[in-house]
């Protein structure tokens, strides 16, 4: 699957309940042309999966499939983890509380490694966050 075709089947996925930053937009696209090469059945997989719980958890998604909550956020904004033996991606997102979701970050997330991990990420997130203030 190429990332042009990757890219639209993501969008199938995605309805008025989800809103993408373009930054998220081409850290995604890097991750599925490079690290998701070969893998991308698998990611979607997932990725429906944890597009259903942050729909249906909402701000309690960090309850189900090792999401979390980031710590010292207003408590809206999370890391969703699309993990599985062969990659290990991770969103962080903010969602309202009627629900609506905005996904900030993308990013490939190494074992045991902290230079990979969302701490790094934690201070664009209200940067990206108020990209959509702004419409």
């Amino acid at each position: 699957m190429n990332t042009k075709n990757a890219l639209e089947r993501l969008s199938l996925f995605l309805g008025e309940d989800f809103l993408l930053h373009p930054r998220f937009l081409d850290e995604l696209s890097s991750l599925i042309a490079k690290e998701l090469k070969g893998k991308e059945e698998r990611f979607f997989k997932i990725l429906a999966t944890q597009l259903s719980n942050i729909k249906n958890f909402g701000i309690m998604v960090h309850t189900v499939d090792s999401n979390e909550q980031i710590h010292g956020g207003d408590g809206h904004f999370f890391s969703i983890h699309l993990q599985q033996s062969q990659f290990n991606i991770r969103f962080l997102i903010y969602i309202r509380d009627d629900g609506k979701a905005f996904f900030l970050c993308a990013f490939y997330e190494r074992s045991n490694k902290k230079a990979t991990d969302y701490t790094k990420y934690t201070p664009i997130l209200s940067s990206r966050r108020n990209y959509f203030k702004e419409d």
